[in-house]
């Protein structure tokens, strides 16, 4: 049974700063430019707590988590960062013009402190793996700070009662993102409409769109403070992680795709490739790169490609004969186009494996497509692929048969800006 509460969040003071200037992307969307940009934006910038910097001299007990532990504490003490005095939930909404043309949309969203599960609990399913250094440098960054500066995005299946509320006065913070992402965000406390929702999603089980980690970072740090303590409270705010919640049939819920690149093969001969190709894929020649996307637009099991002598669209012509290739892989990877890829094409022709995929050494992601064609004419790349986005009740088919999709399966724009939000975990009678 799912568990969601309120809590005393800390926020930016908007009376000292301004929130454009100090919230950031999430921490793995930051590039090493942007975060030269946000260090110039503001000295409080949420930056140098989430991506703080390695020195010379660093040590155990002095070091970039120490740091943004400290100023995390002088932001709160100098009233930069407030606490709020009462416990809520908190209502986004994004508003955005879609990257994929679509128009502008709004994304609605409820954030809130969601209690931990572990995944065979069945409450809270991932679709992705995890590597272990970037869990390894948010649980150091959570135990120094003892706080949560960044969303973890959940999707949720719409329950019979809408459990947003909806707000009446002005937002408690207003800012527009690199991306011309406007967030509106509101405080409610009102205890009727902090009810409702819990009651309405009360039944729900969240699916992990963004922030696997990060989840399981906070999993690893609840199960330290439950060995910590004499007696494990099982309502402390470790037992807990923020989440932002989203509606998975909410109308502004849009995912990218993400398409890929292929250089640095040994002996590759493109001739021998499309024959290889050939022997389970229709391929379809196609005139530009804008005709080649129409033509996937909407489409099951289409494939982009991009090679020397032109584009070309993927079409299988025998499913079945797929299948013998997916025998070792996690439950439902033959029905993903992602997976058709990596599996049928990457693997089987190419002989870039799951190892070699981790290692990056042969394939590079891209989100825009004109990049990812651009490469292959210059002949920095031999091969671009080209695919649609992953169906959101893929995401959901995937998590509840207790698989995984391959790495870069999904991309939900927009992202969630850290900080918008913080989840402090002293008790809430701490200032």
């Amino acid at each position: 049974m799912a568990d969601i509460q309120p809590f005393r969040g800390v926020l930016y003071n908007t009376k000292r700063v301004k929130a454009d200037e100090v919230l950031t992307q999430p921490y793995d969307k930051i590039t090493l430019e942007m975060r030269e940009k946000y260090l110039k934006l503001s000295p409080y910038n949420l930056v140098r707590i989430e991506l703080g910097k390695e020195e010379a001299g660093d040590t155990e007990s002095t070091n970039k988590y120490t740091r943004a532990r400290d100023l995390y504490q002088v932001w709160l003490h100098e009233g930069i960062l407030r606490r709020a005095a009462k416990p809520a939930l908190y209502y986004l909404e994004q508003s955005f013009a879609a990257p994929d043309g679509s128009g502008p949309r709004m994304r609605k969203a409820l954030i809130a402190r969601v209690r931990l599960h572990r995944w065979d609990e069945g409450i809270v399913l991932p679709h992705e793996h995890t590597l272990s250094k970037p869990k390894a440098d948010r649980i150091a960054l959570l135990r120094a700070c003892g706080s949560q500066q960044g969303q973890i995005f959940m999707l949720y299946p719409r329950p019979q009662r809408n459990p947003l509320p909806t707000p009446k006065d002005a937002p408690a913070l207003t800012a527009t993102d690199d991306y011309g992402v406007v967030n509106k965000l509101w405080e409610i406390t009102d205890a009727t409409a902090i009810k409702a929702a819990q009651e309405s999603l009360r039944e729900a089980k969240f699916y992990i769109a963004d922030g696997h980690h990060r989840y399981e970072t906070a999993l690893a740090f609840r199960d330290e403070c439950r060995a910590a303590a004499d007696k494990p409270d099982p309502n402390a705010p470790g037992e807990f992680v923020m989440a932002t919640l989203v509606d998975m049939s909410d109308p502004g819920l849009v995912v990218l795709p993400t398409h890929r690149t292929v250089a640095n093969l040994s002996s590759f001969d493109p001739r021998r490739f499309r024959e290889q190709l050939a022997r389970n894929f229709a391929v379809e020649p196609q005139p530009s790169l804008e005709k080649m996307l129409a033509a996937m637009k909407g489409g099951k099991h289409l494939i982009g490609m991009r090679d020397a002598t032109g584009f070309a669209l993927l079409r299988p012509t025998n499913l079945d004969a797929l299948r013998p290739l997916f025998a070792s892989k996690p439950p439902l990877w033959h029905t993903l186009d992602v997976a058709i890829l990596h599996v049928g094409i990457l693997e089987a022709l190419l002989g870039i494996d799951e190892v070699r995929l981790r290692e990056e050494a042969n394939v590079t992601y891209w989100r825009e497509s004109e990049e990812a064609a651009g490469l292959v004419q210059t002949g920095q790349a031999q091969l671009a692929f080209f695919l649609n986005p992953t169906d959101v009740q893929d995401v959901k088919a995937i998590a509840d048969a207790r698989s995984r999709m391959p790495q870069k399966s999904t991309d939900f724009y927009p992202k969630l800006l850290s900080g918008i939000v913080i989840n402090d975990l002293r008790p809430d009678t701490a200032v």
